[in-house]
């Protein structure tokens, strides 16, 4: 003994850093969280991290449009978003392209280079459309 005739030592309850945890779980998620879209001859394929992977065959769009968008009002916001008939794929910023498919179905991918992608598009033979404004803004 050291003479102490006292001696205590706490620590937090284990919710807590349960808690603790979880949060950092979540924040490494959201900083590795990526949006990759490539395009090539055959193909558009879109990668949302771990999340969410779609390969969409370039004979099976009709059309491409760039375009300006309300995330929150038209998709409910950011991420993997929609279901069913229509959906959108986006990280930030309010650009994209929206790809139409043969069957109806419309995938919308955000991108902080929206004419970039729609040229690419159109290179890889699909009808495309620019209805973004004149001047876009950077974020």
């Amino acid at each position: 003994m050291n003479g102490a005739l006292y001696e205590e030592t706490q620590g937090f309850a284990g919710w807590v850093y349960a808690l603790l945890v979880a949060l950092l779980v979540v924040l490494l998620a959201v900083v590795l969280l990526r949006l990759q879209t490539v395009v090539t001859s055959d193909a558009v394929t879109i990668r949302y991290g771990f999340l969410y992977r779609a390969r969409v065959p370039v004979g099976d769009i009709v059309s491409a449009e760039a375009i300006a968008y309300r995330p929150v009002r038209d998709y409910g916001g950011w991420g993997v978003r929609g279901f069913g008939r229509r959906r959108a794929l986006n990280a930030r910023g309010n650009l994209g392209v929206l790809l139409t498919r043969q069957d109806g179905r419309t995938l919308l991918i955000g991108s902080q280079r929206p004419r970039e992608l729609l040229a690419a598009l159109a290179h890889a033979g699909i009808p495309t459309r620019d209805s973004l404004p004149v001047v876009v803004r950077d974020f």
